[in-house]
């Protein structure tokens, strides 16, 4: 007799703990939930269990990045389907974190048909034929030689940072250049 009681408070206890972590996975997922809903399949947000760790899955365009864990999330994310304009094939995620500075991001994904193109020849030509001039420089971010400015006039958002993989090359905009090295460091490219 003592063995079936201890078995059944076992197994309440097993059963009260299943349920409570199922509605504490509920209730941490809710913002993820509703982030998602207007995303195309191929593109969510996907938030750790254990964590307040972010990070934006894009299947459609083969890429993913972590969101600055300063940010405390996302307020709002929109996906721009693939379009073609001024001759540059190109998709775009643009987002805001939900706190601090610096918050709001676009990361566009360019196709290029030669991956031995030349990134700084190529930003320069794309800033041309968007009528901007400006100066450039170099540096390496990860494992990333990048090429980026500070545009005013093109973007309010104010660091712009171009990165080459085959056969894409990635704009990151945001209004801090340790926000653009971060999300580039921590996502896969």
């Amino acid at each position: 007799m003592v063995k079936k009681i201890v078995f059944l408070i076992v197994l309440i206890l097993f059963l009260v703990l299943i349920g409570g972590g199922f509605f504490y996975w509920w209730q941490n997922q809710a913002d993820v939930k509703e982030l998602n809903k207007n995303l195309p399949e191929g593109v969510k947000v996907v938030k750790s269990l254990i964590s307040n760790e972010y990070k934006v899955v894009n299947k459609i365009d083969s890429y993913e990045f972590k969101i600055p864990p300063e940010w405390q999330g996302i307020k709002e994310i929109e996906y721009f389907p693939q379009e073609t304009e001024q001759g540059y094939t190109v998709s775009s995620i643009g987002l805001e974190g939900k706190e601090g500075a610096g918050r709001i991001v676009d990361i566009a994904q360019f196709q290029i048909e030669d991956s031995s193109i030349n990134l700084e020849s190529w930003v320069k030509v794309y800033f041309e034929k968007s009528g901007l001039i400006d100066e450039f420089d170099k540096e390496t971010v990860g494992n990333f030689e990048v090429v980026k400015t500070r545009e005013f006039v093109w973007s309010a958002l104010g660091y712009v940072y171009f990165l080459k993989k085959d056969f894409s090359i990635y704009s990151i905009v945001c209004g801090s250049e340790d926000f653009v090295h971060y999300i580039i460091t921590h996502g896969k490219w």
